[in-house]
């Protein structure tokens, strides 16, 4: 047998043990199924009343605990949500945990943002000015002002009278949805240099008013248009006089919106609804209405997560069945532990020390805490199923971890963040239980735990990057409580950025490689039990990242090999060099039915609607391959870093996208 026989043989070994590996996908699905999904009972809360009443015990009252810092984009339809749960409203709590550094951080950039806005916009004050970071800010707080001026005029008499196109259609649209929406389409345009994608910018309309049909999106899109391009016109006038350049492809591509518009009538628009725009901001900046315009968009446009949350409680209480909801703020001196104390100077914010604040506000009659992220939409079955097992199985259900899809953003995530968020939701669809076979695995969110035991083992470890695997082993160590898996997914979003994704992945592996240290030094459990978790830690962690981060290697030196004629194919029967080929095929096909499993968690207000936009999704599927090589490359980039002692330090929040209302 020849050297490039035996290399082919190797490398057709090889891929066979991978499509083996692989196959263990519709195992862990058998398993999983069997044992929790299929088992999945119809809960009503007549029933769960019966069956506390048959035991002599309370509904289990239980509390919904919601870290937020800097998540004014999506908490408000996460509060919603929740509070739409399936259990009696007297029977559960929702705690959102803000933090006050995100209001001191607040009033300072507001304020900036709002000078320099004010000076770009009266004319004494330039882009230069603008400190870099709040470049975006500050553009939208000038677009939005603008746009303000430019409605106004828009639907004033004398601009009526002399052109009518698209009055009645953006009449019907409350005023803030129609400033927002030609404000958005201005900023797209911008950052498109003129030519957005059409179907980006109908998008906008459908985001901001989800309400309208299909055919009114249509009728007001070339409306919104003849309005933003005078928009653009001013704002290349008092912003930046480069942006003039993208006028001319800006009028183009709004003639193209409709028949109804002609390049003549857009371009006197333009000239009309423009001069009229930079007059306006000249008086509103002399009787002083200007700084008052900025200072609100700049307020509007940037909420706060307090602020948010207060509007939504207030909101609440005007419901016929008003939810209980709690608004807490970890103070910038909190030390971080639970029951700990302030120590007069600034402590660093991580979510295992908003949770460990967040718990000392629990209700007295709480018997079990949830945890869920700030973007997070739970089942809303998922309360009584705890409930139940509450009820029935105290012991047992200590702690109950759930799955999250995080594949909510799909549609505005990049192809290799959306192959990743696939095969997530598989992992805890079908792996998870079985991972509860070696691991007592506790995720961040999605997961139940018994109040006593929280308080037993002192809460989550604020210092740790990953503070619920570390809760999960401390749990077991201390209390012998391990995770039950919990039938009931929560849907999530994945960061949309490789950088994004690449920077979160990398905490979860730096945190892991801290739980496995912290576990190896533990002194206060059974020395056995200590090892055995050590061990199994070891191996879901280090060696298997090594493993499957080698095995990416395998197709790219089997190709070089192949380009240089050093393998040699006829030592496998045809029958298996076809077998072979058809594994890609497989692969392809699965990720695929995963597309289409979770196709139900995913936002459809952001769906693309063109077909070439639609099959664009399913051609970015096909990067599987290349998306396999990077899966494992943020945790062996954690076990490298830590070896040169230059391993993340600190907690970083995961970056969210902002979302519909439709999407709550």
């Amino acid at each position: 047998m020849t050297t490039a026989q035996i290399l082919y043989l190797i490398a057709f070994s090889v891929y066979l043990v991978f499509f083996i590996l692989f196959a263990r996908f519709f195992v862990w699905k058998a398993y999983s199924g069997r044992k929790y999904w299929n088992r999945r009972c119809v809960l009503r809360i007549e029933d769960l009343r019966d069956t506390a009443e048959r035991l002599g015990k309370p509904l289990p009252f239980i509390s919904i605990l919601v870290p937020a810092r800097n998540e004014s984009l999506v908490i408000e339809n996460t509060i919603t949500h929740l509070t739409k749960l399936n259990y009696p409203k007297d029977s559960y709590e929702i705690i959102i945990i803000t933090d006050e550094k995100e209001a001191i951080q607040a009033q300072t950039d507001r304020a900036l943002i709002a000078r320099i806005s004010q000076g770009i916009l009266s004319g004494t004050g330039s882009k230069e000015d603008v400190p870099q970071g709040l470049e975006q800010a500050v553009r939208l707080v000038v677009l939005s002002c603008l746009a303000d001026y430019a409605l106004k005029e828009y639907f004033s008499k004398g601009f009526q009278r002399t052109y009518s196109v698209g009055l009645p259609e953006l009449s019907n649209i409350p005023a803030p949805e129609r400033l927002q929406i030609v404000r958005d389409i201005c900023a797209a345009i911008l950052s498109a240099v003129g030519t957005a994608p059409k179907a980006k910018l109908q998008g906008i309309i459908r985001k901001t008013c989800p309400w309208l049909s299909r055919l009114d999106q249509e009728r007001v899109y070339p409306a919104c248009l003849a309005v933003a391009v005078p928009v653009l016109a001013a704002f290349a006038e008092i912003y930046d006089g480069d942006s003039r350049r993208l006028l001319a492809k800006a009028i183009s591509h709004t003639v193209r919106a409709s028949h109804e518009l002609t390049q003549d009538i857009v371009r006197k628009m333009t000239d009309f609804i423009a001069s009229r725009v930079s007059k306006a901001v000249r008086k509103g900046a002399l009787s002083g209405e200007l700084g008052a315009k900025v200072r609100f968009y700049v307020k509007e446009m940037f909420p706060t997560t307090q602020e948010v949350v207060e509007r939504v409680r207030a909101q609440n209480l005007t419901a016929s069945e008003p939810a209980n909801i709690k608004h807490v703020s970890v103070p910038v001196d909190f030390d971080g532990f639970l029951g700990g104390k302030r120590v007069g100077y600034e402590v660093p914010s991580t979510k295992g020390r908003a949770l460990n604040w967040g718990i000392g506000f629990v209700d007295k009659r709480t018997e079990v805490c949830g945890f869920y992220d700030a973007e997070s939409r739970p089942d809303k079955d998922v309360l009584l199923y705890v409930a139940y097992r509450r009820l029935i199985d105290p012991v047992e259900s200590r702690v109950l971890q759930g799955p999250v899809f995080q594949v909510r953003n799909f549609y505005q995530m990049t192809p290799f963040c959306r192959i990743a968020s696939l095969y997530q939701a598989i992992a805890h669809d079908w792996y998870l239980p079985w991972l509860f076979r070696t691991l007592p695995f506790v995720g961040g969110t999605n997961v139940f735990v018994e109040r006593k035991l929280l308080c037993d083992v002192g809460g989550w470890d604020c210092t740790v990057l990953t503070e619920d695997l570390e809760f999960g082993a401390r749990a077991y160590l201390l209390q012998e409580a391990w995770p039950e898996y919990l039938p009931y997914p929560s849907s999530e979003q994945t960061p949309v950025t490789f950088r994004a994704f690449f920077r979160q992945r990398l905490r979860w592996g730096t945190g892991h490689l801290q739980v496995v240290e912290k576990v190896a030094r533990d002194r206060s459990s059974e020395p056995a039990k200590r090892k055995r978790l050590w061990l199994n830690l070891i191996i879901k962690g280090q060696v298997e990242w090594i493993a499957y981060q080698l095995a990416t290697f395998v197709p790219p030196t089997a190709m070089v090999l192949h380009y240089n004629n050093l393998l040699d194919p006829e030592v496998v029967p045809p029958a298996g060099q076809i077998m072979l080929q058809c594994f890609s095929l497989i692969y392809l096909a699965f990720t695929i039915y995963a597309y289409k499993r979770y196709s139900s968690f995913l936002d459809h207000s952001l769906r693309p609607e063109s077909l070439v936009s639609r099959l664009g999704v399913y051609l970015g599927l096909l990067l599987l391959p290349l998306a396999a090589f990077v899966f494992p490359v943020p945790y062996t980039s954690a076990l490298v870093l830590k070896t040169l002692g230059k391993e993340p330090k600190s907690w970083v929040k995961t970056p969210r996208s902002e979302e519909s209302k439709a999407a709550s």
